[in-house]
C-alpha cells in the first residue's frame, strides 16, 4: 500500500510538471512609476505607481535602479497595493532611483516601469561668511512634471517653515546671515501647480561659531623612513575634528602647516610626510577652524635626529633633546642584524658610546643600526614615546677563529667554523689533517666541520685549517690555522 501510494505521488507530480510547464509564458504590462518621495525626518522613500493594465497580475516588485541595472528590493504580494514605503533606502545620502515591475500567476515579470530618481539635497556650510550654499538633484518626472520647487527651513528646532519658493530651472541656493552656533536643517518639495510631488532629504548643519579646544598637547614626534609623525592630545570638547601639524620656517620666522589628519577621542597623529628627517625642525599641533586657521597651537616639539662618528672599534653616538622646555629620558637601541635590542638606558644623556669588538662576532647585518627613544621625563601614563632618526654604522670586516671545540653532539660548541662580521663574496674553507689529508672543504658560508670525515668521527687532537675569502669591500683574505677537537 506504502509503495502504491509513493508511485502515484509520482505519477501525480510528473503530470503537474507537464501542466506547469504548459503555463503562458507571456510577460504582463509593466505598471508606470507615479512619483517617489522622501520623508525628511526619517530618510524613507515613499513609491506609488498606476496598476498594470493585465487582467493577471498577482504582484508587483520594486527595484533600485542603479547603471542600468535592477536591484531587487521587495516583492508586494497583492495586485491592489500600488504604494511601498522602502525604509532601508539610501535616499538620506544620495540621490536613490526607483522602477517596478508586475508579475503574474505564472511568475512571468513584465517590464520595467518608467525610472524616478528622489530628490537629493547637499550643502556647504561657509562659516566664514556665515552662509550655506544648498545644491540639489533635479526631480524629473515626465508623466507628472514639476513646475517648481519649495525650499523649506527649520532653525534651532523650531518645526519647518518655507523659505523660498524657487523656479524648476534653479537647483541651488544660498542662504546668508545665519546666527552663530545653532542648527539649521533644509530639505526641498518639488511641485506642480502648487501641490507637492516629491520631498527631499533633511540636511542638518551647526552653524558657525565653532568651539575650539581649550588646549593641545604635543606628545611625541616619531621619525620614520617617510618622513615626521607628530602625536598628540587635545580637548575632547570641540566641534573641531581636523588637526595640523605646522613647522617652524626659520628663513620667515613663521610657523606654516605642513599636514592634516582627524582626531578621534581627542588623540591626533599628523603625519609630515616628505620632511627632512637629517635636519632637527620645530613641529606644533593647531586645531583648523571652519575657515582654514590653525587655532590653540601646542607647544612646540623637534625631531631627533641621531649621528654617530667612529674611531677603531669606539661608536660615539648623540642626539638632541625633542622637548625645548622640558626633559626627557633616552633610551639606546641596537639591530646588529636580529631586530632591535635595547643596549642603554633609561637616562637623561644626549651622548652614548659603544664598543663594537664586544659583539662584533655575532653582527650578521652589513651595518649596525641605531635609534633613540625618548618620553617626557613628567610625562602621564600612556604617552607615546619619540623616536630619533636612524644612524648605520658600517660592520668592520673581522674574522674570528675558535681554536678548539667539542664536536660530541650535545649541541654545545660541536661545529668548527669562521665567525665572520659579514657576508663573504667568496668562500672556501677546508680541514686537513696533520699528514695533510682533506677531511672537510665547502664553498657555503655558514656551513661548518662537525668533526667527521666520511662520517666517522675523528679522534681527539690538532688538526689544520685553511681559509680563503673575499670581503664585501673585495679584499681578500687568506688565513691558516689550527683546532683541536678536545675529547
Amino acid at each position: 500500500m506504502t509503495g502504491f501510494r509513493y508511485i502515484t505521488l509520482l505519477l501525480l507530480h510528473f503530470f503537474m510538471s507537464l501542466a506547469v510547464s504548459g503555463q503562458d509564458d507571456t510577460q504582463p504590462q509593466e505598471p508606470r512609476l507615479e512619483n517617489v518621495t522622501v520623508s525628511p525626518a526619517t530618510g524613507f522613500t515613499t513609491l506609488r505607481w498606476l496598476p498594470s493594465p493585465s487582467p493577471d497580475v498577482g504582484s508587483y516588485v520594486v527595484y533600485t535602479y542603479t547603471n542600468n541595472i535592477a536591484f531587487a528590493v521587495d516583492t508586494i504580494r497583492s495586485p491592489y497595493i500600488t504604494e511601498y514605503v522602502h525604509t532601508g533606502s539610501a535616499a538620506r545620502y544620495m540621490s536613490v532611483t526607483y522602477v517596478v515591475a508586475a508579475m503574474d500567476s505564472s511568475r512571468n515579470i513584465s517590464p520595467l516601469s518608467n525610472s524616478l530618481s528622489t530628490v537629493y539635497v547637499s550643502l556647504d556650510n561657509d562659516s566664514c561668511n556665515f552662509r550655506v550654499i544648498l545644491s540639489w538633484t533635479e526631480y524629473d518626472n515626465s508623466a507628472y512634471p514639476a513646475d517648481g520647487y519649495e525650499l523649506w527651513m527649520s532653525a534651532a528646532g523650531n518645526p519647518a517653515s518655507l523659505l523660498e519658493t524657487l523656479p524648476l530651472s534653479q537647483t541651488s541656493y544660498t542662504f546668508s546671515g545665519y546666527a552663530p552656533a545653532t542648527v539649521y536643517c533644509f530639505h526641498i518639495i518639488a511641485t506642480a501647480n502648487n501641490a507637492g510631488l516629491s520631498s527631499s532629504n533633511r540636511q542638518c548643519l551647526m552653524s558657525g561659531g565653532e568651539i575650539p579646544p581649550d588646549w593641545i598637547i604635543t606628545e611625541a614626534v616619531y621619525v620614520q623612513h617617510q618622513g615626521v609623525n607628530v602625536t598628540g592630545s587635545y580637548d575632547n570638547d570641540t566641534d573641531i575634528d581636523t588637526f595640523v601639524a605646522e613647522i617652524f620656517n626659520r628663513s620667515t620666522s613663521a610657523w606654516m602647516i605642513s599636514a592634516a589628519a582627524d582626531g578621534i577621542d581627542g588623540k591626533v597623529t599628523v603625519n609630515n610626510a616628505g620632511t627632512d628627517t637629517a635636519s632637527v625642525n620645530l613641529f606644533r599641533i593647531s586645531a583648523l577652524n571652519n575657515c582654514g586657521r590653525a587655532v590653540t597651537p601646542s607647544s612646540p616639539v623637534r625631531n631627533i635626529v641621531l649621528s654617530s662618528a667612529t674611531s677603531g672599534t669606539r661608536i660615539d653616538l648623540k642626539w638632541n633633546n625633542p622637548f625645548p622646555q622640558r626633559s626627557a629620558y633616552f633610551t639606546v637601541w641596537r639591530d646588529i642584524g636580529a631586530g632591535w635590542t635595547e643596549v642603554a638606558g633609561p637616562a637623561a644623556d644626549t651622548t652614548w658610546t659603544d664598543d663594537y669588538a664586544a659583539f662584533a662576532q655575532y653582527v650578521s647585518a652589513p651595518a649596525i643600526a641605531y635609534v633613540v627613544t625618548a618620553v617626557d621625563q613628567v610625562a602621564s601614563a600612556g604617552y607615546p614615546a619619540c623616536r630619533s632618526s636612524v644612524t648605520l654604522v658600517s660592520a668592520i670586516e673581522n674574522i674570528f677563529m675558535a681554536n678548539a671545540f667539542t664536536p660530541d653532539d650535545n649541541g654545545i660548541n660541536d661545529l668548527f667554523t669562521p665567525v665572520l662580521t659579514f657576508i663573504p663574496i667568496d668562500y672556501e674553507f677546508s680541514i686537513f689533517s696533520r699528514t695533510g689529508v682533506i677531511l672537510f672543504r665547502t664553498a657555503s658560508y655558514g656551513e661548518g666541520w662537525d668533526g667527521r670525515h666520511n662520517d666517522k668521527p675523528m679522534p681527539p687532537g690538532v688538526y689544520l685549517w685553511s681559509l680563503r675569502i673575499t670581503t664585501p669591500s673585495g679584499r681578500a683574505e687568506a688565513r691558516t690555522g689550527t683546532v683541536t677537537i678536545l675529547p
